[in-house]
């Protein structure tokens, strides 16, 4: 679903400031355009590569789903206190950002749709979306406890990972003491 300012999802109601996510109730993806706008001028990841690396990592949210990684996932996280629950959520959207390299890879060999440029919009939009940098921008420091999504140079190893293997089996960020 495609939305600006808010939209009402199975998972309750979202803002643009949530950005594009992903509900496992509804098992949709929400798509907010304002979102893309704000990559583009604020954040400095423009192209529309740098937009499909985002929407590619939501849909990497619907694999994680299908696979049952998402219900392991949160049966988990109910028995950990704060700070391990929000680790383990950080290597789900590693994971979603590894799953949207593969996505890139496979695009590429099945279609040859990759222009020159597309992955470095890709990792530029990895980059600007990291925690830290958000954190930086926005409060001017950063808390790496507070993290939901990873920082810049994680979000790019792992869709980098993902993009070179091209295999779902080399995105276990759960299973690893370097993320």
């Amino acid at each position: 679903m495609i939305f600006s300012g808010g939209v009402q999802s199975a998972c309750g109601m979202n803002s643009s400031a949530t950005g594009p996510f992903y509900c496992p109730l509804d098992q949709k993806l929400y798509l907010d355009l304002d979102f893309f706008q704000t990559m583009t001028q604020r954040l400095g990841a423009p192209g529309d590569f740098a937009q499909a690396y985002v929407i590619a990592h939501e849909v990497g949210h619907h694999v994680q789903k299908l696979l049952g990684i998402m219900d392991q996932v949160e049966a988990v996280r109910q028995r950990m206190d704060s700070g391990e629950s929000n680790d383990l959520q950080v290597r789900v959207e590693l994971q979603a950002d590894c799953f949207a390299g593969v996505w890139a890879n496979h695009a590429q060999e099945s279609k040859n749709i990759i222009e020159p440029g597309d992955i470095d919009e890709a990792l530029n939009a990895a980059s600007a979306i990291g925690d830290d940098r958000i954190q930086r921008q926005t409060q001017g420091y950063v808390v790496p406890d507070a993290f939901t999504h990873g920082s810049s140079a994680q979000r790019v190893r792992w869709f980098k990972r993902g993009y070179e293997s091209g295999k779902l089996e080399s995105c276990d960020t759960f299973n690893t003491d370097q993320l």
